[in-house]
């Protein structure tokens, strides 16, 4: 990758300059001659070799990645190629089938799978993105990018409590704090350490900085509200990996306050397994700074969706798995190439609040109704009464139903009613508010059961 710092010294017309350059050397040089996909279909088309050439190509969907079931290793077609040379008559065995040459053979360092992550995500099927060495390394690079970005240090004392799994949130962490040097407790979340130990660990080790999911966190810290804890040192709250809209980071900011950290801040980041890196924002709101040498987005817009565009990614840095044009499914408002306002970097940026484009739905069986169901992460977090929410959607066609767990157990009844028609009306649906227990809602969300959280939740079980 590009030394970072010389790319925060370009001019915003100079990174887009060396943004285009780097599409058409990796396009030309790696693409093209190792992509099975990508160089077949561009024997027709021709390489592209701009973006107005990038814009007319086909766009590559989710279900392209996918293994086939008569042909378990066809993901492969989305995996750079490793060069042939010194190969042995010898046939490698399964293991050598997926690192992607034969027995014997010596394959260079940057084309050398190292490691496969997966995502579930939109498509509710496990999707495998294979890393290269190169690949590992590179999320070392973008980790550290991402702690500077949020100002941390290697002084700060950090705990890891983003879900251990095969996914992108874990290790982007997990990379970026060996590369930075800072003491790091890879605490797998609470499903691997549990939440009481994870508190005990924070208090213990005087941790200046969380990383986990915004649900998780915002339990973790009424835990630790519950057993009257305090974390004095804890000054930066780091989460991504789930809906973080501005008014749960002013949420969270309260929490935080409440355990004994009044000045304690609250970043965001955007995880998107595909870019094989993380995304932060210096400050919320101000936009998530992504990386010219390592990826180029587009937006392109939705029918019924006004004021947002879904965040189309391509690859410019990458040895294993690789797309263009790929439809990540999360939605934006703008990309822009202009200097931070914040920490004045001339990185380009998202803007606005990351929306899954599966959170719309139709409800009530009414054409043409649509409804954001991420706008509830926002509009429930605005409520300091609710201490945790579950929606779940029933039926066909779908009617919604929000189980609600207030902080006033004697009031539920007239807070449900009220909550009720406050979201009915903001949504512009009709739907119930059900008053639930705090202990069923725990279990329910399974904030140590799953990855994260089941915030939304069909009939049939299904969630995300």
């Amino acid at each position: 990758m590009e030394n970072f710092a010389k790319i925060c010294r370009m001019t915003p017309e100079q990174i887009k300059q060396f943004q285009a350059q780097q599409m058409q050397d990796f396009f030309a040089g790696e693409v093209a001659v190792r992509h099975p996909f990508y160089r077949d279909s561009w024997r027709e088309t021709g390489i592209p070799r701009s973006v107005a050439d990038l814009q007319k190509q086909p766009f590559t969907v989710k279900s392209d990645l996918l293994s086939q079931p008569d042909n378990l290793e066809s993901y492969r077609r989305y995996v750079l190629e490793v060069p042939e040379q010194n190969a042995s008559p010898k046939s490698g065995g399964l293991f050598a089938r997926f690192k992607g040459k034969q027995a014997g053979e010596i394959v260079p360092k940057k084309y050398a799978t190292n490691q496969m992550l997966f995502s579930s995500g939109r498509t509710g099927k496990i999707t495998p993105y294979v890393y290269s060495v190169a690949d590992i390394e590179n999320l070392g690079e973008t980790g550290l990018r991402m702690m500077e970005i949020l100002g941390i240090t290697r002084d700060d004392t950090i705990v890891n409590a983003m879900s251990y799994a095969p996914n992108l949130s874990f290790w982007q962490v997990y990379y970026g704090g060996l590369k930075l040097g800072s003491t790091v407790l890879q605490s797998g979340g609470g499903r691997i350490l549990g939440t009481e130990k994870i508190l005990t660990a924070m208090e213990n080790m005087e941790a200046s900085t969380l990383f986990t999911t915004p649900g998780y966190a915002e339990f973790l810290l009424q835990s630790a509200v519950h057993f009257k804890l305090k974390f004095p040192n804890l000054n930066k709250l780091i989460v991504g990996y789930g809906p973080v809209p501005l008014a749960q980071v002013k949420r969270l900011e309260v929490l935080l306050h409440l355990v004994g950290s009044p000045d304690g801040q609250v970043k965001r980041v955007y995880f998107l397994n595909e870019a094989k890196a993380a995304w932060a924002e210096c400050s919320p709101g101000s936009g998530y700074h992504f990386y010219p040498d390592q990826a180029f987005l587009e937006l392109d817009s939705v029918a019924g969706i006004e004021g947002r565009g879904e965040l189309i990614l391509t690859n410019l840095n990458v040895f294993g798995s690789c797309v263009v044009r790929f439809r990540t499914g999360d939605l934006a408002e703008s990309i822009t190439y202009e200097p931070c306002p914040v920490c004045k970097r001339p990185l380009p940026r998202i803007i606005g609040e990351i929306e899954r484009f599966n959170d719309y739905k139709n409800l009530d069986g009414v054409q043409g109704r649509t409804v954001n169901l991420s706008s509830l992460y926002s509009l429930l977090a605005a409520e300091p009464g609710v201490l945790l929410w579950q929606a779940v959607l029933l039926g066909e066609p779908a009617q919604l139903r929000i189980d609600t767990a207030f902080l006033d157990k004697n009031q539920a009844a007239e807070l449900s009613e009220s909550l009720q028609a406050k979201l009915s009306e903001a949504l512009g649906v009709k739907l119930t508010v059900k008053p639930s227990s705090y202990k069923e809602l725990v279990d329910r969300l399974g904030f140590e059961k799953y990855p994260v959280e089941q915030r939304i939740m069909t009939s049939a079980g299904s969630g995300k």
